[in-house]
C-alpha cells in the first residue's frame, strides 16, 4: 500500500478537484492505484461520503456507458465543456469536432501570414517515421514574434474554447507550398512519446487549427474515421478533441493534410494539454454560466437609429425632468468615479409608465428582427446620466433576464468621445462611439461590455432597455 503521492498524482488531484469533479469517483482512483485510505484523506482534505465499499471508479463507469453507447454524460470524469458561439459541431459520437468560419477576419490573416514567413523552417514529428515525405510543410514558432498582435490572438483562441491559457502550447504556423502535405496522423502523443514530450503539460487535449487562405486547389483536411473533411476557408477554425470522455486517446481525431495541388496554404495551430503549466494549476475551464447562453445573432451587437419622433419625446422628457434626478446606486460597484470616491458618478431620471411603455413597445419588434426570436420585456431603466469622472466596468448582464438588450443614446455633453468597450462572439474587442438617438443593440448578458475609461465630460445620458427570448431557461435553472 502506497502511503506518499508524488507530485504528478497532486497536481492530477488539484486538477480535478478545481475542475468540480465528483470528489468520491477522485478517492476511488487512488484508491485503485493502490494508494492508502489515510494517505488520500490527508492530501484531498476530504473523506468519501459513502463506504469504500460502494465508491465507483468514474473511469470504469464511463468505459461501460461507452460500450453501452449512452449519451448520459454524467457517468464520465472528463467532460467536455465546449460551447462555442456560431460553431457547427459534428454529428458523430466518435469525435467531438466543431467549425468555426470568420473567427479570423481578412487583415488579420493577412498580418499572421506575413508573421509566418518571417520565420519558416522545415517542419518536424514528434515522433521517428521514416518516410521523408510524411510532413513537408514549413513552421513558425509564433509565440515570440508577433508582440501584442498575436498575445490577443492566443487569448482568444483560449477564450473561445474556455480553457485557461496556461494549460496551452505556443501557437505554430505551418505554410504548405505545391505538393507538400502531412499525412495522416493524431496529435495526442503515443504512450512512448509521453516521456520525451508530455513532461509536466501532460496529453495534448483540444486542437484549434485556422486556416489563413483560400487554398486555390487541394490542402484539404479529411478527418478519415469519420469520413469528413474541409476545404481551407480564410478564418475558418477547426476545433477538436484528441480524447474520450474517459480521458483515453481517441484514434477517431486521425487526420490528414491532403496535398496542395495549387497556391499555398497557411494556417495555424494552438494545442491545448491536460495539466497547467504553472506550479499553482488554476482551473482548467474558465467560462462563466452567461457564456454558455445561446448566441442569437452572429456578431452578438449592431448599432441602429432611433425614429426622430420617439427621440425628441425622450429628449423632451428628459430636459424637462432633468432637475428630478437622483443618484443612483448600483448594486456591485460597477460605476464609480475614477477621481474621487465620494463624488456621485451616475444619477436616474425616472421614467413616466406611458413613455416607458412606448420605449418597449418601439424596440420590442426591432429586437425580434435582429434576433429572429420572441421577445418578453424585462426592464426599462430611467435615463441613467453619467458624470465627469464615471468609469463603468467591464461585466456580463443579469443572466435571469438581461438577454437581449439596447441602449438609446439620448443626450450628451463631452470633452472626448466616451466609447464602450465590448467583445463580440468570437471574442473580439471592439470601442464603440454613439452619438445622440444611436440605439446599441446587443447580446447583454453573454458578452462582455463596459466603458472602462474614464468619462471626460459634463453628461452622458442613455436609456436602458432589456428583453429575455420567451424560450430562454436560465443555465442555472436547467
Amino acid at each position: 500500500m502506497k502511503t506518499e503521492l508524488n507530485n504528478d498524482w497532486k497536481n492530477w488531484i488539484k486538477t480535478n478537484v478545481d475542475d468540480g469533479q465528483d470528489k468520491d469517483g477522485i478517492f476511488k482512483i487512488l484508491l485503485d492505484e493502490g494508494y492508502s485510505y489515510d494517505a488520500i484523506c490527508l492530501e484531498m482534505k476530504y473523506k468519501p461520503t459513502l463506504p469504500v465499499s460502494k465508491l465507483v471508479n468514474p473511469f470504469d463507469v464511463a468505459k461501460k456507458s461507452k460500450a453501452q453507447h449512452t449519451t448520459n454524460d454524467t457517468t464520465a470524469i472528463v467532460q467536455s465543456k465546449l460551447f462555442i458561439p456560431n460553431a457547427n459541431k459534428l454529428d458523430s459520437d466518435r469525435l467531438e469536432l466543431h467549425t468555426l468560419e470568420g473567427f479570423l477576419n481578412n487583415e488579420e490573416c493577412l498580418k499572421i501570414i506575413e508573421l509566418i514567413k518571417s520565420e519558416l523552417r522545415p517542419s518536424t514529428l514528434s515522433s521517428s517515421e521514416s518516410d521523408k515525405a510524411y510532413r513537408t510543410s514549413r513552421t513558425c514558432n509564433l509565440g515570440t514574434i508577433g508582440g501584442d498582435f498575436m498575445r490577443e490572438i492566443d487569448l482568444r483562441i483560449s477564450r473561445l474554447i474556455g480553457v485557461d491559457p496556461s494549460y496551452s502550447e505556443p501557437i505554430q504556423g505551418q505554410h504548405y507550398d505545391v505538393g507538400q502535405e502531412f499525412k495522416s496522423h493524431t496529435d495526442y502523443f503515443e504512450q512512448h512519446e509521453m516521456a520525451e514530450h508530455g513532461g509536466l503539460m501532460g496529453q495534448r487535449t483540444f486542437t484549434v487549427m485556422i486556416y489563413l487562405n483560400n487554398v486555390e486547389e487541394g490542402g484539404e483536411t479529411c478527418f478519415s474515421e469519420v469520413n469528413t473533411q474541409f476545404a481551407p476557408c480564410e478564418g475558418m477554425a477547426v476545433i477538436w478533441s484528441s480524447l474520450n470522455l474517459d480521458g483515453t486517446t481517441n484514434n477517431n481525431s486521425m487526420h490528414h493534410a491532403l496535398p496542395i495541388l495549387k497556391g499555398y496554404k497557411a494556417i495555424i495551430t494552438k494545442w491545448f494539454r491536460s495539466n497547467s503549466c504553472l506550479p499553482n494549476m488554476p482551473a482548467m475551464f474558465t467560462k462563466e454560466a452567461n457564456e454558455y447562453i445561446p448566441n442569437y445573432t452572429r456578431a452578438g451587437f449592431k448599432i441602429a437609429r432611433l425614429s426622430q419622433e420617439v427621440l425628441e419625446k425622450i429628449q423632451g422628457f428628459y430636459l424637462a425632468n432633468i432637475k428630478t434626478e437622483k443618484e443612483e446606486s448600483v448594486p456591485g460597484d460597477f460605476i464609480f468615479n475614477a477621481g474621487k470616491k465620494n463624488i456621485k458618478s451616475s444619477s436616474l431620471v425616472d421614467l413616466s409608465p406611458a413613455l416607458r411603455k412606448e420605449i418597449h413597445d418601439t424596440l420590442k419588434p426591432l429586437l425580434e428582427d435582429w434576433t429572429n426570436k420572441s421577445l418578453n420585456p424585462t426592464f426599462v431603466y430611467g435615463i441613467r446620466n453619467y458624470h465627469r469622472g464615471a468609469v463603468l466596468k467591464t461585466h456580463r448582464d443579469r443572466l435571469e433576464t438581461h438577454i437581449i438588450s439596447a441602449i438609446i443614446n439620448v443626450d450628451q455633453k463631452v470633452d472626448k468621445d466616451w466609447p464602450l468597450v465590448i467583445d463580440d462572439n468570437y471574442y473580439r474587442q471592439h470601442h464603440v462611439i454613439l452619438k445622440p438617438g444611436d440605439m446599441f443593440f446587443y447580446e447583454g448578458a453573454r458578452l462582455k461590455h463596459g466603458r472602462p475609461f474614464e468619462f471626460i465630460g459634463d453628461s452622458f445620458a442613455n436609456v436602458f432597455c432589456h428583453f429575455s427570448p420567451i424560450d430562454y431557461i436560465p443555465r442555472k435553472l436547467v
